[in-house]
């Protein structure tokens, strides 16, 4: 009986371990991003879009997509009707759901992305950014390596 539940308490500790560990307040997120160094990966998103869920159903729940993004950045997540929704779109420019947004944590802008990706080109952004490339080589020319 006991192992049952010692193996049943490490698989919901697994699990909830395993999603991405999203912010839900910009200002919350920007203020992390600065104490922990990282950039902050802005996710906007509606609940009617088809591709953000898309993203939240296929893309999100990869092991090696939750890895990269709980390592590497402070993930946002915005819904785009909200006040943190506005402020973005009309800081950082808007194209519809979803955009991603990867921004140093004094807030400049390195580069929006729009629209949902399958999870190994997602990966590949990711890596883009967490990986440091963005600083020498433009995104066109790092994914034609």
């Amino acid at each position: 009986m006991m192992r049952k539940v010692a193996v049943i308490v490490v698989f919901i500790i697994g699990f909830a371990n395993a999603d991405i560990k999203w912010e839900t307040d910009l200002n919350t997120a920007f203020e992390r991003a600065e104490k922990e160094n990282r950039l902050l990966m802005i996710y906007l998103y509606s609940p009617r879009c088809h591709y953000c869920k898309f993203m939240e159903e296929k893309v999100f729940p990869a092991k090696e997509v939750q890895e990269i993004v709980n390592k590497n950045f402070v993930p946002v997540k915005v819904r785009k009707c909200t006040d943190d929704g506005q402020f973005i779109k009309v800081h950082y420019g808007y194209m519809g759901t979803p955009m991603f947004y990867f921004v140093k944590p004094d807030g400049d802008l390195i580069k929006s992305i729009f629209g949902a990706w399958q999870k190994k080109d997602f990966l590949k952004i990711l890596e883009y950014f967490a990986g440091g490339h963005y600083k020498r080589v433009p995104m066109t020319e790092y994914f034609m390596e």
